[in-house]
């Protein structure tokens, strides 16, 4: 029985000790086109709850510093890790070599965890359509949203988030138009197709949206 009261003691112990372990996760909010931090931006350590709509709880949080550094250290039983970073296009987590799924990023109880979260500015595309050799109401257009690239990982473009083709501007006759979106940072890829007289022909263009600039793309055909 004395033996049976030790067990359980150490047991307690164990999961006492266990429950209180601090986690701690190290890491920077940053632009991964530029290598530049983003200062401001919070980090979160939530768990799930019934007592708030959405299912989420907040116990420990902390901002990033002018360099985009943060330490983030809680005891309590945190499900997940978020980020808020205002007015960036959130990119995700960057974890052992890999941009993480999903938005928030699991939590390992007591460890020492490591990892950047990614986002970058937005700029302004303007996109100007024109038919420059109108042959009349039959010519028509298909412009295709082809995705983008907002990472340059040991020296090569890597299409974290390529979407394939979408097709954004089915157009016919002798079209005049342009518009201007608001989007994030970093190359973005399009293509488009002209039949004309019976002919088809395929064109391809790629742009680098500048933050708080505006960058122009032109579809003349």
């Amino acid at each position: 029985m004395k033996k049976l009261s030790i067990f359980f003691i150490i047991v307690l112990g164990v999961t006492f000790m266990s429950c209180n372990r601090k986690t701690t996760l190290k890491g920077r909010v940053m632009n991964p086109i530029t290598g530049e931090g983003i200062e401001g931006a919070t980090i979160s350590a939530s768990k799930t709850t019934l007592e708030l709509p959405g299912g989420y709880k907040t116990v420990e949080q902390t901002t990033s510093d002018a360099n985009g550094d943060f330490l983030l250290e809680f005891k309590k039983s945190a499900a997940n890790i978020g980020v808020s970073t205002g007015n960036y296009y959130d990119i995700g987590w960057y974890q052992n070599g890999a941009i993480q799924p999903g938005y928030y990023l699991p939590v390992q109880q007591g460890k020492n965890m490591k990892a950047d979260f990614y986002a970058v500015p937005y700029g302004k595309l303007q996109i100007n359509i024109k038919n420059i050799n109108c042959e009349g109401p039959t010519d028509s257009l298909d412009v295709f949203f082809d995705g983008s690239t907002v990472l340059a990982l040991s020296g090569n473009q890597d299409a974290n988030n390529q979407i394939g083709s979408i097709l954004i501007e089915p157009i016919t006759g002798c079209w005049d138009n342009s518009n201007i979106l608001d989007t994030q940072m970093g190359y973005r890829f399009y293509h488009w197709t002209v039949i004309r007289s019976g002919v088809s022909q395929t064109y391809y263009d790629t742009v680098f949206v500048v933050p708080d600039e505006t960058t122009t793309l032109n579809v003349f055909y």
